[in-house]
């Protein structure tokens, strides 16, 4: 596994290891939980790579957090 402190950056298109360290999970509960499959750049199982973009996309939905609240009080809004 490469030393994850030294990447400048996180790469476009991730290996498997580096799928489940970029969601902060290990291998074993990423292949159990992911539903983002990898592209194929070669037909050899090395050759697979899961998108960044659809791994933040995967990610995203997962928050319960309300994007926008729907409306909110502001101060001096008259109580009814």
């Amino acid at each position: 596994m490469p030393d994850l402190e030294k990447l400048p950056y996180w790469p476009a298109a991730l290996r498997l290891d580096l799928a489940a360290a970029y969601c902060g999970l290990s291998v074993d509960i990423f292949k159990a939980i992911c539903p983002v499959k990898p592209i194929e750049f070669t037909d050899s199982s090395r050759g697979r790579r899961f998108l960044r973009a659809s791994l933040d996309t995967w990610l995203a939905s997962l928050d319960p957090n309300d994007a926008a609240p729907t409306s909110r009080r502001r101060i001096g809004d008259r109580v009814r």
